[in-house]
């Protein structure tokens, strides 16, 4: 693990009290806190959420019993190419949706509350559609 502001320092003993996002030094908090990056872990449609995300994240490590979740290069590259999929994504709203459940500490249930929206069922419908081939 590293530093999520400047990711260089690997002793990270610090973490933001809104988003929990980990940091290494008051400077690299200040950066942060400043970035606009900043929003609560909870599901919600802020617009300030909307801000880009600058951050990279760190691959999540799947159990031997989620390897079967994850998706194929082939259906990872069909999402990428699918047209319909990267229409559905110019909506702020959808993008705001994902963003929210990607930084959720609680994703399943914030899933579920956004299985509400249509433009995420739509969009959802549209990447099983893809995978499905």
């Amino acid at each position: 693990m590293q530093c999520e502001v400047c990711y260089q320092n690997k002793h990270i003993p610090y973490k933001c009290p809104k988003c929990r996002i980990k940091y290494c030094s008051a400077a690299c908090f200040q950066k942060h806190k400043s970035s606009e990056i900043c929003f609560e872990k909870t599901f919600q449609f802020n617009p300030k959420a909307e801000a880009s995300i600058i951050q990279t994240q760190t691959p999540i490590e799947l159990g031997d019993d989620e390897e079967s979740d994850r998706l194929s290069t082939n259906a990872l590259k069909r999402i990428d190419q699918s047209k319909e999929v990267l229409e559905l994504l110019k909506n702020r709203h959808l993008r705001t949706i994902i963003k929210a459940i990607d930084h959720s500490i609680n994703p399943a249930d914030d899933m579920q509350k956004a299985m509400m929206e249509p433009i995420f069922v739509q969009f959802v419908d549209q990447l099983l559609m893809v995978v499905e081939k």
